[in-house]
């Protein structure tokens, strides 16, 4: 492509669009989690306290995602290619190196995969009677082991082979000819001059967390939609049980869907080594927002949480907050 041809940049392709709007998001989002994770540890029933733990685990790391992207690194990145400049207070003001601000970026969004595997885990080992569910206290920490730490090695992974930086910004620019003034003014980083590499590791990642999730979901679903006589607990128990695997899957594919969009852009402009600076920006903007609606799908879905903020803000004034705990109960059931 001629340089003539490259048009002039707009305002939404800048480093300063994606600051102020990342910004902007975490002031937002950022006290809106805080209170999810609230919620949460206080006011969860005791009905629900074998969920307790994983949702905590699912919502501070959706918190740290969202504030990782929207405000301690910022990626301004330039898809096709895998490069990209750090702008949050990382850089700015600590001086963090920018390949150790990729390493940790990329394995948080791996950890909160992970914790989406242990909230369906959980809710398939609370609801299976027979096998195939981890049983064992050493079984479980291999389990738990394993997903806490293969982020962390497919991000380190992805990393190893970093191109000399000088002769891959030249290299990179035979396949985006006309790339933003950031590129050549912003201390930008190559991770790689082969992106089929790094996608590789990312697709391995996401095999490794997918299987897992689709294999809870399918098992769970099919005990409590076609298994439900060998449950050897009340109807009411059971009723409960397919409530909370229904609201949990609710409360996970709101976000899910939310990243399906920037994820999808990112294969398709690799794939296809298609370059617009304004889709890079916008897809990680979106990114940051998926703790902050997954949470609100948390509030918005389990009855206890949703009633508790109606009390608070007195939309009601004679609203009484559920507690699923009663003492009037004669049976104790833990979901």
């Amino acid at each position: 492509m001629n340089s003539n041809s490259c048009v002039e940049e707009t305002y939404f392709e800048t480093e300063h669009f994606l600051c102020v709007h990342s910004h902007v998001i975490s002031i937002v989002a950022f006290p809106i989690n805080i209170l999810g994770i609230w919620l949460i540890y206080y006011k969860t029933p005791i009905r629900m306290k074998n969920m307790k733990p994983v949702m905590l685990n699912c919502h501070i790391w959706g918190l740290f995602g969202d504030f990782m992207l929207g405000t301690l690194t910022i990626p301004y990145v330039f898809f096709p290619i895998i490069a990209g400049s750090p702008l949050g207070i990382l850089t700015k003001i600590f001086g963090v190196n920018a390949f150790f601000q990729t390493y940790v970026a990329v394995a948080c969004l791996g950890e909160v995969g992970s914790s989406i595997v242990f909230m369906f885990e959980n809710r398939q080992n609370q609801t299976i009677t027979s096998s195939f569910k981890i049983t064992s206290e050493n079984g479980r920490k291999v389990f738990l082991g394993l997903n806490v730490i293969f982020p962390w090695v497919a991000s380190s992974i992805s990393l190893l082979r970093t191109p000399n930086q000088d002769s891959a910004k030249l290299e990179m620019l035979k396949i985006i000819p006309c790339p933003t003034l950031e590129y050549f003014e912003l201390p930008i980083i190559i991770v790689t001059t082969e992106a089929k590499t790094i996608g590789a590791v990312l697709f391995a990642l996401l095999i490794f967390i997918f299987s897992q999730t689709i294999f809870f979901i399918l098992h769970s679903s099919f005990y409590l939609c076609k298994s439900t006589t060998s449950l050897a607990v009340s109807e009411r128990t059971k009723k409960l049980k397919r409530k909370y695997f229904l609201s949990v899957c609710i409360q996970v594919i709101i976000p899910i869907v939310i990243m399906a969009f920037p994820v999808s852009y990112f294969v398709l402009s690799i794939v296809t080594d298609y370059y617009s600076q304004m889709a890079n920006n916008f897809s990680f903007l979106i990114m940051s927002l998926h703790g902050f609606f997954s949470t609100i799908a948390t509030i918005t879905i389990y009855e206890n949480y949703r009633n508790y903020i109606l009390h608070i803000l007195r939309i009601k004034r004679n609203l009484n907050v559920v507690m699923i705990q009663s003492k009037s109960m004669a049976e104790t059931t833990y979901i």
